[in-house]
């Protein structure tokens, strides 16, 4: 089984947290031995210590802004410099896992402030640019994926993208008939109007191998956004549905 490539927040590898602290999540420990990664952790990367002075998200002027609340300072430049530099060298990845909560690395759930009080939740400034930059990929934090369908659809992305990439990479007009007759069913049960744009791709005589692997590549990415099927018909194809290996699930 092909290896997936994703990022990973380093704190959840190494004590890197701004308490000085590593992370250990049950999920994030069983897949580390069946994915490649890289691991980042901005706030260490734009030269912050460890442990070092809680960050905060902050909204002035309908701006967010990432400072440091007990000296006052502004990170703001330095972590959105980091962010676009660091996500522009990243190439063949297939999803992220990132720390829940942090001002940098949060889905959806770093707290903004105003006036000096929380008024809701946000994405950290890393994770907000990596989900502008990949919008057809999988951004989550080991919080999200503690439920167990978005943990699933997780993990049917990132090992889906991995075994396409692979034959993206070669080219071979045979080698995406077959990944189409494999795929067909699980794409059944998310997309079936994008499943039948995907089979005229492949039965498509007059397009170039190049035109016709980018095509499918652009759709396959997008069928898998979320699932638009039926409950019946994904109980119905259910043997179809896991492209991951089975140890990889959490009951």
């Amino acid at each position: 089984m092909i290896k997936p490539k994703i990022v990973l927040s380093r704190c959840f590898l190494e004590p890197t947290r701004y308490d000085g602290s590593r992370i250990f999540d049950e999920f994030v420990e069983k897949i580390k031995n069946y994915v490649d990664y890289i691991d980042v952790c901005p706030e260490v990367d734009i030269g912050l210590g460890i442990p070092r002075k809680n960050l905060i998200i902050v909204r002035e002027n309908d701006k967010k802004r990432l400072i440091q609340q007990e000296t006052g300072k502004d990170f703001t430049e330095l972590i959105l410099s980091y962010s676009y530099e660091t996500i522009e060298k990243l190439n063949n990845i297939d999803g992220f896992i990132l720390k829940a909560k942090s001002p940098s690395c949060g889905v959806g759930s770093a707290k903004i402030y105003k006036d000096n009080k929380i008024t809701g939740k946000t994405n950290g400034f890393f994770a907000e640019i990596v989900k502008l930059k990949f919008p057809y990929l999988p951004v989550e934090d080991e919080d999200r994926l503690r439920n167990k369908e978005r943990r699933e659809h997780f993990l049917t992305r990132i090992f889906s993208f991995a075994e396409f990439r692979e034959i993206y990479e070669k080219q071979k007009i045979s080698s995406l008939v077959d990944f189409h007759t494999k795929y067909k069913y699980l794409l059944l049960t998310y997309n079936q109007k994008i499943l039948k744009e995907l089979g005229k791709i492949v039965a498509d005589g007059k397009m170039s191998t190049s035109e016709k692997f980018q095509k499918y590549k652009e759709l396959f990415y997008k069928a898998f956004l979320k699932r638009v099927s039926s409950q019946r018909d994904i109980n119905k194809l259910q043997k179809y549905l896991k492209p991951y290996p089975e140890e990889l699930e959490i009951k």
